[in-house]
């Protein structure tokens, strides 16, 4: 039976970056990282077929048809793609590419932080919108201390909430203790998430224990001191079950903390478009101007130390097991959204963490926040067909996560280079 067999760069020139071909795909011959383990399953070829991941075996074994579509990927590495957890959007307009974005640095889940758009009304959209190249979403509904409902009230907004399918809820700010007592009440009884900004006045011990799911930037317990209150803080986390989402680079950009020249070192200079670039220094430049290079200076060497914290933090819970999640929080400049979490690995690389445990935030311990984990988050048979293909093995160096050439979702294939000139 004759199949298409094509060459890894051929096809790479031929792919399209619309939605395409649903054909069985395999790639040959590839070294995979599951994320089961950190072992490598070198040499090895994975059929995708309608949207799942069919087979991995040596590519003899596997079946074949006339329009199998075949990558050889000798050389290249496999791994399930990206989940980036602290995304916010932007207006309208600007969000199919801040998608496509997302896409071409081998995002496959992002989870919505905080957006000024409507989001039912973008999920439907999206959802009837075929050519839109697309990430899968997590939709949140976004509770501020305005919100000063009783119980009864976060009761029925629960079963609003499910009725209109939105995937959690996004604390941004809670007005007091009482309303946080009936949100989690009312939440925990609908088993709807809950995560989101520490909710200020709020003992972190109570947050642990009331079913918080998440909490965002590591606050809470940047303002612990005591070493012994510390490790007790963390080892109610691990038992509890919270998840971590540390956004360093938020400090570290917002912060100023790569002023004068540091900025210049990062990774989103490997893949960010000239423009981006030219216009984030101009933006910087002004800002600089606008706060005064001896605030900046001042500002810098107060929050360095406070950054320097939150590293230590983040290594403690690291080493205690406890679930962390990878989010970039891209806001300012030099943040290119979905290559900004590229910069995020690398910032937690500095920061100690090994670099298994550092695909492991992006990759099953998201899917195991959404209790999607048999699903998706790692390269296993039966599961979604979300996967990137990579130059260079980030388990050897995280800064290899920035190698990626192809994002696969759903079973379609994406070409980076072709996202980023789009």
């Amino acid at each position: 039976m004759k199949h298409i067999q094509l060459l890894f760069f051929s096809l790479l020139l031929t792919l399209t970056t619309s939605a395409q071909q649903q054909n069985d795909l395999i790639i040959k011959n590839i070294n995979v990282i599951t994320m089961t383990n950190s072992e490598v399953l070198k040499k090895t070829s994975v059929l995708f077929s309608n949207g799942k991941i069919k087979a991995i075996a040596d590519f003899s074994k596997l079946p074949k048809n006339k329009k199998t579509i075949i990558l050889k990927g000798k050389g290249k590495f496999l791994m399930p793609g990206l989940a980036e957890m602290h995304s916010h959007l932007p207006v309208d307009s600007k969000i199919d590419t801040l998608l496509l974005e997302n896409v071409a640095a081998g995002i496959t889940r992002l989870r919505i932080m905080n957006t000024s758009t409507p989001l039912l009304a973008l999920r439907s959209r999206l959802e009837s919108s075929s050519a839109t190249i697309s990430p899968n979403l997590y939709y949140p509904y976004i509770v501020t201390r305005d919100l000063t409902y009783n119980a009864a009230q976060y009761d029925s907004l629960m079963i609003s909430i499910k009725k209109n399918k939105f995937d959690f809820i996004k604390v941004f700010s809670i007005a007091n203790e009482v309303v946080f007592d009936n949100l989690m009440q009312a939440a925990n009884q609908h088993q709807v998430l809950v995560c989101g900004h520490y909710p200020a006045g709020i003992q972190i011990e109570k947050v642990l224990k009331s079913g918080y799911k998440s909490i965002e930037h590591l606050a809470g317990y940047n303002k612990i001191s005591n070493t012994s209150e510390l490790a007790r803080t963390i080892e109610l986390t691990k038992e509890k079950e919270v998840y971590n989402c540390p956004t360093l680079d938020w400090d570290i950009m917002s912060k100023n903390l790569q002023y004068p020249n540091e900025y210049k070192n990062r990774l989103v200079y490997d893949n960010a478009p000239k423009q981006y670039v030219n216009q984030w220094d101009t933006e910087y430049k002004a800002d600089l101007l606008k706060q005064g290079i001896a605030t900046v200076l001042l500002n810098q060497q107060k929050n360095q130390p406070i950054f320097e914290y939150k590293q230590k933090i983040l290594k403690q819970l690291s080493n205690s097991n406890c679930l962390l999640l990878m989010g970039s929080d891209p806001s300012t400049f030099f943040q290119m959204n979905g290559f900004n979490l590229h910069q995020e690995m690398y910032n937690w690389s500095q920061a100690g963490i090994d670099n298994f445990s550092i695909l492991k935030a992006a990759t099953i311990t998201p899917a195991r926040f959404f209790n999607e984990e048999q699903l998706w988050g790692t390269i296993e048979v039966g599961k979604t067909a979300d996967a990137i293909i990579l130059e260079k093995n980030p388990l050897d160096d995280i800064k290899n996560i920035t190698t990626v050439e192809m994002t696969i979702i759903n079973g379609k294939a994406y070409l980076k280079k072709n996202l980023v000139k789009k």
